[in-house]
Order: C-alpha cells, then structure tokens, then sequence
C-alpha cells in the first residue's frame, strides 16, 4: 500500500510580494480586488472595551499611537478588544499586589496570596505579550514587518530573468 501524496496549493500573495510579471489588466484589477478584500478601516471599540474605563483608555492610546502605521484594521477588533481587556486586568492585579504587599504584617495567608497574585501576573504577561506581538505592538513584530517592507522595495524586479 503506497502513502497518499498530498499537493498543497501555492500561497496567494499579496500584490506588492509577487515578481511575476503582469500586464497592465491584469496588475489593476488584481490591485481592485486586493484593495476591496484588504481594507484598512478604523476599527470600532466593541462592547468588552467600552464597559470597562481602563481598557477603553487602553484602545485609545494604542489606536492613537498606531494611527501612522495602518497596521490594526477593522478585522483585528476583536484581538485589539481582548489585549485591551488583558493590559485592564494585569493593571488591576498589579495594583492588588502592591496593596497586598504594602501591608505591615506578612503572615503566612499574605505570602500565600502573594504567590497567587504574583504567577497570575506573570501570566498575563505572557497573554499579552503574545497579542502584542500577534498585532505588532512589539519592537521585535514591527522590525520584522519593516524589513519585509524593505525587503519589496530593494527586490529586482528583473531579479528572475536573469541567472
């Protein structure tokens, strides 16, 4: 019995990424479909943001701060939603934290919940570092979309015609 050989189709591509040479038909209207399936839209704060005050204060710094970049578009609500909700309860359990260890006795019930705030914390760090790098919020996410950015710019677009 022989394995069963499995054929994956070639990745589409976006239109800045492809060295094939199109004719000026097909170069528009692949451009008009990319433009329509790709839109780069604001996106609207979702109910989970706006019910709580420091994820809403959240958004707003984040969208503000990306408003050059184009880089969260209306498809991404949802994640931005949940990392703002993230970067709310990592401030509450930060705060809960430091109350709990401002106190003057450190009994064994405080060093217990202690240890418990302080792996909860360490959690969500690593929730939300995992979303920042997914939305391109991290120095690392973002070098990485620069040097494919640079990359498209310095390709040769005679690069396949020649040895």
């Amino acid at each position: 019995m022989t394995p069963e050989v499995f054929i994956l189709p070639t990745p589409v591509k976006n239109l800045d990424n492809m060295s094939k040479h199109l004719t000026k038909d097909e170069l528009e209207a692949r451009a008009s479909a990319q433009a329509a399936a790709l839109p780069c839209r604001k996106p609207k704060k979702p109910k989970l943001v706006t019910k709580d005050k420091a994820a809403s204060r959240h958004w707003a710094r984040i969208l503000k701060d990306m408003k050059d970049l184009e880089i969260i578009d209306v498809l991404d609500t949802d994640a931005l939603a949940i990392y703002c909700a993230k970067l709310s309860r990592r401030d509450r359990l930060q705060e809960e934290y430091l109350q709990l260890m401002a106190k003057e006795e450190l009994d064994l019930n405080v060093i217990r919940s202690s240890v418990k705030l302080s792996e909860a914390l360490q959690s969500a760090e690593r929730e939300i570092l995992a979303y920042a790098s997914k939305l391109g919020l991290t120095p690392e996410s973002r070098v990485r979309l620069a040097k494919r950015l640079a990359d498209q710019e310095d390709a040769d677009p005679d690069a396949d015609l020649f040895a």
